[in-house]
């Protein structure tokens, strides 16, 4: 079965879907690119970046079809994987 994945940021719904669970990430990261920049240059050590990068970089949740991302404090983004049904 076919599937698309639709991202909530905040409650509000972005405003495409997308065929994969990789591009809807990349997605998250384009949405918050400058953020992400500014916070991987204040970083010295190369841990802190990964850990930074963690929170974004989640494995997709194959078994609950909803995926929490982090970004910062107060943005909530979830990428559910919606099945899309043929009743043809």
């Amino acid at each position: 079965m076919q599937s698309i994945y639709i991202i909530v940021e905040n409650g509000e719904p972005y405003l495409n879907a997308y065929n994969t669970y990789k591009s809807a990430v990349c997605a998250v990261k384009e949405r918050h690119k400058e953020y992400l920049e500014d916070q991987i240059k204040q970083l010295q050590a190369l841990y802190e970046i990964e850990n930074l990068l963690s929170d974004i970089n989640v494995p997709e949740d194959v078994e609950k079809n909803i995926t929490n991302l982090y970004i910062e404090k107060g943005i909530n983004i979830i990428i559910y994987k919606i099945p899309i049904k043929n009743n043809l």
